[in-house]
C-alpha cells in the first residue's frame, strides 16, 4: 500500500511538471515494458512452483492481473503465493493503474493540443493549405471560403488545413463545423513552416494579412519565398494588395495572384479549380475594365443560340443571361427558346452599344 501511495504521489507530480514535454508516450511505454517484466518473472513462478504449463501461467497471471479471480487457477504453494503477491499485487496492479491513468492524461492532451491548433499532423498530403486570416471579420470570411471550396467538386474530398494566429483556444462552431484542421501560430516566424507538411500540399493559399495594407505584400513575398523553397512544384494562390506586386509574385513561383477582395471568396475557389479565370471575375470588379449590361430589348421564343450569335456579330457583346419578367436566366441551353425584355451582356471596355441595332438583329429571331 506504502508502495501504491509512493507511485500515486509520483505520477500527481509528474502530472503537473511533465506532461507538457512531449514525453508522455514514452513513459508509457516504459510503464509497460516494466509490466511485462513483472508479468514474465511470475509467469515462470508459476510454471516452476505450481507445475502448470507455460499457456496456464499466462493466464493465471493475466487473471490475477486484471483482479478478474475465475477460480480455475491459483497459486497453491507458499514460494508461488510469495512472489505473486510481490510481482502481481504489489507491483503489477500499480503499474497497471498508472498506465491507464497515463493513457487518459495522453488523451485529454492530445485533444486539447488540437483543439488549440498545437497537434501536428504527421499524415498530411495532398491537402490544401490556407495561411494567415483577414484582421477583419475573420470568422465569416473563413466560413464562406472554406464553404466556397468545398463546394467545388475538383476541391470537395480535400483535407483543409488553416494556420492562423486567430484562434490559439480552438476554432468556433461555425468553422470546426466545417471539419478543418487548425494549426496556431504565425507563418513568418520560420518555424512552425517547417510542421505543417508544405511539402506535400497540393493547394497553398496565402492570404494578404491586411487587405488595406501594402505592407503585408512584404510578409507575402518572403513567405512565397519560404514556402517555394520548401515545395517548388505545389499550385500556389497569393493575395497582393498592390498591383505593382503581382508580377514579383508572379515570377517568384507563385501559380496565380488576386486583390484581396473580402466580400468575394468565391475567387480564390476559382483560382485553384480553373486557374486563369480569377483574372476574368477580377476585370469584372473593375470600373475601368471590360463589365456587365443590362440592355432593354425584347425577343420572344428566340433560340439562346441564335440570340448570342446575332450579339456576336452585331459586336455588342457576349451575352450570359437574360431577365424574363423580372427573373434573371443565366446560361441557358444553346437550343432553349427564350422570351424576355433585356440581355445581360458582357461588354468591351469603351464600347457604345447601339440599341437600336441590336433590336433590328434579334427582331427577326
Amino acid at each position: 500500500m506504502l508502495f501504491l501511495l509512493t507511485l500515486l504521489k509520483t505520477h500527481r507530480r509528474r502530472r503537473l511538471t511533465k506532461h507538457l514535454s512531449g514525453n508522455i508516450f514514452k513513459r508509457i511505454f516504459r510503464l509497460v515494458l516494466l509490466l511485462i517484466f513483472f508479468i514474465a518473472i511470475n509467469t515462470a513462478a508459476m510454471m516452476v512452483f505450481e507445475q502448470i504449463t507455460l499457456g496456464d501461467a499466462i493466464w493465471l497471471s493475466f487473471t490475477t492481473l486484471t483482479t478478474v479471480g475465475y477460480g480455475d487457477y491459483s497459486a497453491s504453494t507458499f514460494a508461488g503465493r510469495t512472489v505473486t503477491i510481490i510481482t502481481m499485487y504489489v507491483f503489477s496492479i500499480s503499474l497497471l493503474s498508472l498506465i491507464i491513468a497515463e493513457t487518459i492524461d495522453w488523451k485529454l492532451l492530445a485533444t486539447s493540443k488540437k483543439i488549440k491548433g498545437l497537434w501536428e499532423f504527421a499524415d498530411m498530403a495532398n491537402h490544401i493549405q490556407i495561411i494567415n486570416t483577414p484582421n477583419n471579420d475573420t470568422e465569416r470570411y473563413l466560413q464562406r471560403l472554406i464553404t466556397e471550396i468545398k463546394a467545388t467538386p475538383a476541391l470537395a474530398d480535400m483535407p483543409i488545413q488553416l494556420l492562423t494566429r486567430k484562434y490559439p483556444k480552438g476554432l468556433p462552431d461555425s468553422l470546426s463545423s466545417l471539419k478543418v484542421i487548425h494549426r496556431t501560430g504565425m507563418a513568418e516566424d520560420g518555424v512552425i513552416i517547417n510542421h505543417i507538411n508544405l511539402e506535400k500540399a497540393k493547394h497553398i493559399i496565402i492570404l494578404a494579412r491586411d487587405a488595406y495594407n501594402s505592407l503585408s505584400d512584404s510578409l507575402t513575398f518572403d513567405l512565397l519565398s519560404r514556402i517555394v523553397e520548401i515545395n517548388p512544384n505545389t499550385n500556389i494562390i497569393v493575395e497582393a494588395v498592390l498591383d505593382d506586386n503581382r508580377q514579383r509574385f508572379l515570377a517568384l513561383g507563385a501559380k496565380a495572384v488576386i486583390r484581396p477582395i473580402r466580400a468575394y471568396p468565391g475567387m480564390v475557389a476559382r483560382a485553384l479549380s480553373h486557374p486563369g479565370t480569377e483574372r476574368v471575375l477580377e476585370d469584372l470588379f473593375e470600373a475601368h475594365g471590360d463589365s456587365l449590361h443590362k440592355i432593354a430589348c425584347t425577343f420572344k421564343n428566340a433560340s439562346w443560340g441564335s440570340l448570342v450569335t446575332a450579339c456576336i456579330q452585331q459586336a455588342v457583346g457576349t451575352p450570359l443571361g437574360y431577365f424574363d419578367q423580372g427573373r434573371i436566366i443565366m446560361q441557358p441551353n444553346f437550343d432553349q427558346l427564350c422570351t424576355g425584355e433585356a440581355l445581360i451582356l458582357l461588354v468591351k471596355e469603351g464600347k457604345v452599344i447601339n440599341i437600336d441595332s441590336l433590336q433590328q438583329a434579334i427582331q427577326p429571331l
